[in-house]
């Protein structure tokens, strides 16, 4: 049996011993209790505290898996579909991608689209997203759940607090060491997975800030630097005012700040890490520019062949399902408890 935690196992050691913690103390009120009343109490205290445990144990998502068994054809296509596979997007969240220079439409509209089309490509891969501007942040670890990530993405927006310089303090660079650190912890919880980065942006063409770099080495196995917008840019969008859209404005010249396109820099990051730069058209499909997965393809075959895909038994509904049967009984008494203490309420008055 193996486990895929959602979250690092030593998180889950302490909240499993706060929880133990927790309901010791309340123990000592259960024993309280006359003898006829005392063991009902207690299997309700029992029921409750096993129900939390479990649902701890299902957080750790275990499961059971054993060596697929070679079979050419379904590999090949679940290879196509991202199995064995995790996929990294680094997102420009920055004041830059509310320009609206991307067809019409604003640049964030463009990143969501094609995010959004790279998960249909690779259903069956674990996806993880990564947003910054001058910071860098994780705003979905790697997963496979693909259902709730296609909502985050369609929900996916640029920073809304930001200070009135923030068009210049952006680093195009700054998910560069993050981005090292989830490609170290994916080789080593899932090893033998390639790694797909996607990096999404403009390239900060009005920053002033230092700009980082990425070292992906030999952990990136492919993906793209996609880049949205045009050369000429234009203003960007700060907030409404009396009902009147406000750009922000250069500390410079006064004027509103441009936000420009800068394909050197973003060819820059794609060399960095070794993928190929695309310049974003609306009217191109981005599918178009998505990397094949086949496992006999060069330099990926080598890998994959060398590490079979897994059949894996999710076992975590199972402790789930458990959790909430045992917590039934529980829902049942407080309900009861409340309507009995609002009876008794109304007729104390």
């Amino acid at each position: 049996m193996t486990v895929h935690p959602v979250l690092p196992i030593a998180v889950l050691l302490v909240l499993a011993a706060l929880i133990v913690g927790a309901r010791a103390v309340t123990l000592s009120t259960v024993l309280a209790h006359p003898g006829n009343r005392r063991r009902a109490v207690l299997l309700r205290w029992g029921a409750t505290t096993s129900a939390m445990l479990l649902l701890i144990v299902a957080a750790a998502r275990p499961g059971i898996e054993s060596p697929a068994q070679p079979r050419p054809d379904r590999d090949a296509a679940a290879v196509s579909q991202g199995a064995n596979t995790n996929v990294f997007f680094v997102v420009d969240r920055s004041v830059d991608s509310r320009v609206s220079d991307y067809g019409g439409a604003t640049r964030m509209s463009g990143i969501r689209t094609d995010m959004a089309a790279i998960v249909d490509t690779y259903p069956k891969a674990r996806f993880a997203m990564i947003g910054f501007a001058s910071d860098p942040e994780i705003d979905w670890p790697l997963s496979e759940d693909v259902w709730s990530l296609t909502a985050a993405i369609a929900g996916l927006s640029p920073y809304v607090s930001v200070p009135p310089d923030a068009s210049a303090q952006v680093n195009a660079g700054a998910a560069a060491n993050l981005l090292r650190y989830q490609l170290i912890q994916a080789a080593q919880q899932y090893p033998g997975a390639r790694n797909l980065v996607f990096y999404l942006g403009e390239g900060a063409g009005a920053s002033t800030a230092p700009q980082g770099s990425f070292d992906g080495g030999d952990r990136v196995s492919g993906g793209a630097v996609f880049g949205y917008g045009t050369a000429a840019g234009g203003p960007i969008p700060g907030a409404y005012v009396d009902g009147a859209m406000t750009y922000l404005s250069d500390a410079r010249s006064g004027g509103p700040a441009i936000s420009t396109l800068d394909e050197s820099r973003l060819r820059r990051v794609a060399d960095e890490l070794g993928v190929q730069y695309v310049h974003r058209d609306p009217a191109q499909p981005v599918t178009r520019a998505l990397p094949a997965l086949r496992p006999d393809g060069g330099t990926e075959a080598a890998s994959l062949a060398s590490t079979p895909i897994p059949d894996r038994i999710e076992l975590y509904w199972l402790f789930a399902v458990l959790a909430a049967v045992l917590l039934l009984p529980e829902i049942y008494l407080t309900m009861r408890e409340f309507w009995r203490h609002r009876t008794s309420r109304r007729e104390a008055r």
